[in-house]
């Protein structure tokens, strides 16, 4: 589903050029649930914002559900991921105007869904919110919210699931049942789950763990050596 060779990111200022992410090789399979973890300023977000397309690499090479990131602009990389991506932030990034049936229905809209208010409506029941469809965001507490935003995530069906801290806005108790969540619509709808955490928990649950140190891959649970001899190919 998502595979990446000698992936690099460096930031030049005034005094010299700062490496963020350094040669990351990896291969995520589709239905995976994989963890990224490390310190703050390992570059966990920055290798995230580079597996979604977000951000470009400043070398290296990095292949999402078959099409080179790394070759597309940034209209032909949104275009991919309106297809095959889904994102669930820390921040919830629901859109204030919208109450929580409405900024679920959008990305079903905007991917030419029928029915999405039908959709819409299953999902939020999926996650406990079917008496509070017609409530606004501050009108939601902040387990609430985040359970919007995961539904909106899953409402239309991504192949790949990005979730950046899912968790680090959240008390143990909703925290625990957002990964709880995560992990039900991850298998329900067979899902690749890709998410950045400093919640051991949450990582640990994952059937995969890749650890980053200062922009380095350090380890990885389920493959000790990877080698890549070019993109596509099989990773041994």
């Amino acid at each position: 589903m998502i595979i990446t060779q000698k992936l690099t990111k460096t930031v030049t200022s005034q005094e010299q050029d700062l490496t963020i992410l350094s040669e990351v090789s990896l291969r995520i399979d589709e239905g995976d649930s994989l963890a990224i973890v490390g310190a703050s300023g390992s570059g966990k977000s920055t290798l995230l914002s580079l597996l979604a397309g977000l951000d470009v690499p400043s070398s290296g090479e990095v292949e999402l559900a078959g099409h080179q990131f790394h070759r597309l602009d940034e209209d032909q990389r949104a275009a991919i991921r309106a297809q095959y991506v889904g994102f669930v932030f820390q921040s919830f990034h629901l859109l204030p105007g919208l109450t929580a049936l409405e900024n679920v229905m959008l990305p079903i809209e905007l991917k030419g869904g029928t029915n999405p208010r039908k959709s819409a409506l299953d999902i939020l029941q999926k996650v406990g919110l079917a008496e509070r469809v017609s409530h606004y965001p501050n009108q939601l507490s902040g387990g609430e919210q985040q359970r919007v935003a995961i539904a909106r995530a899953f409402a239309s069906e991504p192949k790949i699931l990005f979730a950046d801290e899912p968790t680090g806005n959240l008390d143990s108790a909703n925290g625990e049942k957002i990964i709880k969540l995560l992990f039900e619509l991850n298998q329900q709808f067979g899902t690749t789950l890709v998410l950045v955490t400093h919640d051991q928990n949450l990582a640990q649950r994952c059937q995969r763990q890749v650890g980053l140190e200062a922009g380095r891959l350090i380890s990885d649970s389920a493959h000790t050596a990877i080698k890549h001899d070019k993109l596509s190919e099989k990773v041994v």
